[in-house]
């Protein structure tokens, strides 16, 4: 996992005036005791020949009360300046005044804002680094007992308003706390948190039903797997390593399930929209989603010891999730995937040419260019583009495919066909949409979309 290490010189910003003014207010106030520990000198945790110096002199409660008024970054990166601050630090953060002061920042910050993500990462770093010396089992634990004290901090101080959602606070901070992890260690990550959550039980139970059976587990499955592990990753291999300790556990058919629940739309009543998959404008309403799917089917192959064969087998599973996807929905899936991954969509046509559904392939390519422009122009996240040279080199790989050279006239011929065929049918839609009074607004607007991708077939058919 990758880390993004801060610079020291904002470390002790602060630091000399945050001393001298609290020393200052506990020299001339009463302090009032709150238990034993607190009057113990900070000079045990410092090396011989220290306990004379100005840190030696402070009680903890005087240490932690100027700690308390340094900002998260600073705290993170005072904690790496020796081990003895370390150690001051450490304890400090296991205290409850600092689990307060995390839960008050979920509380007045809008849990969505950038300003919380950044102090999320504050607290995963300031956490990753006052343990960096411990086993990664008690680093884990560690890490655990301090969200249980901050979530429960939430819902104590929220009692009376709306409740906080803490997840996606919880997943920027284990993400932050795991920077650099390798992949080892980053197993124990994901068998830790899925044995607290009990998450393999609800991948299985997820699994074994079909879609739409238990929408609550759906829904919570979907948003740990999603805000914990894969949505606030910083690199695509990143991501890859948590995708494949599922796959790992159910396999890749029921993969091409879990990725289909993770990135499939949300209705408005919050559920998961199965039916997407066969809205005639999908192609218009989750264009996002079908990037989405793009960009994760793209990545698999980043899983280590993952074959390319595995990707096909996800891409063909995909295909069978929703019984009955439309051709338009599962063409607007294969159209960005080939901007990522162009030998993996010809692969996946192969199989459905010399399966004997070749029939299929060419609708499924009829509409990819007919639903091309709607995708023209989009970027998605600055890292997948399609335009109108993707759809034209993905007609003409497909056709001069090696294994497909012997049937090129056959393929071209079903294309062709395909592409009749679709023209035929929305004619006469729109023809006994206007017989009935019906709006044939879309079947018009499906038929010039369709006349221009002819126009389109034309010219990549006399240049291949």
């Amino acid at each position: 996992m990758t880390d993004k290490i801060q610079p020291m010189a904002s470390s002790t910003k602060g630091v000399k005036h945050a001393l001298e003014t609290a020393i200052s207010k506990f020299t001339n106030a009463t302090i009032k005791k709150r238990k034993v520990m607190a009057e113990m000198q900070i000079n045990q945790y410092l090396a011989p020949g220290l306990e004379d110096s100005l840190f030696g002199k402070l009680t903890e409660e005087v240490m932690f009360h100027i700690l308390h008024r340094l900002s998260l970054n600073d705290l993170s990166q005072m904690s790496m300046a020796s081990k003895a601050f370390g150690k001051v630090i450490y304890a400090y953060v296991t205290e409850e005044q600092f689990a307060m002061r995390v839960a008050r920042l979920l509380i007045k910050i809008p849990i969505s804002s950038v300003m919380l993500l950044e102090q999320s990462q504050y607290v995963g770093r300031l956490l990753k680094r006052v343990s960096f010396l411990f086993t990664v089992d008690f680093r884990l634990k560690f890490f655990h007992q301090h969200i249980q004290k901050v979530q429960r901090l939430v819902e104590k101080e929220s009692a009376n308003s709306l409740p906080i959602d803490t997840l996606p606070f919880v997943g920027a901070v284990l993400q932050s706390f795991i920077a650099g992890w390798d992949e080892g260690e980053c197993l124990k990550v994901f068998t830790f948190m899925s044995d607290c959550l009990f998450l393999y039980r609800s991948i299985s139970r997820f699994v074994c039903d079909a879609p739409g059976t238990d929408l609550d587990n759906e829904l919570f499955l979907r948003r740990n797997l999603r805000y914990l592990f894969l949505d606030r990753c910083v690199t695509d291999y990143d991501r890859a390593i948590w995708i494949g300790f599922i796959s790992n556990q159910i396999g890749t058919a029921q993969l091409a399930k879990v990725l289909l629940l993770l990135y499939c739309p949300i209705n408005t009543n919050g559920q998961i929209d199965w039916s997407f998959a066969f809205n005639v404008r999908a192609f218009q309403q989750h264009t996002n989603v079908f990037f989405k799917l793009a960009k994760t089917i793209g990545i698999l192959q980043l899983i280590p010891n993952w074959s390319p064969s595995l990707s096909l087998e996800v891409l063909v599973y995909i295909s069978n999730v929703p019984n009955c996807w439309l051709l338009r929905s599962f063409s607007s899936v294969l159209l960005p995937l080939s901007s990522i991954d162009m030998n993996l969509v010809v692969k996946y046509f192969e199989i459905l040419y010399k399966s004997g559904r070749a029939s299929t392939a060419s609708l499924l390519m009829a509409l990819a260019l007919m639903i091309s422009p709607q995708f023209i122009g989009h970027n998605f996240r600055n890292e997948i583009v399609v335009d109108r040279s993707c759809v034209h080199q993905l007609i003409s790989n497909i056709i001069n495919a090696p294994r497909l050279t012997p049937e090129r006239y056959v393929v071209v011929k079903k294309l062709w066909g395909a592409v009749l065929t679709l023209a035929d049918d929305f004619a006469e839609t729109a023809v006994q949409d206007e017989v009935h009074g019906g709006n044939n607004n879309d079947t018009i607007d499906d038929f010039h979309d369709l006349m221009d991708a002819w126009k389109d077939l034309s010219i990549i058919l006399m240049s291949v």
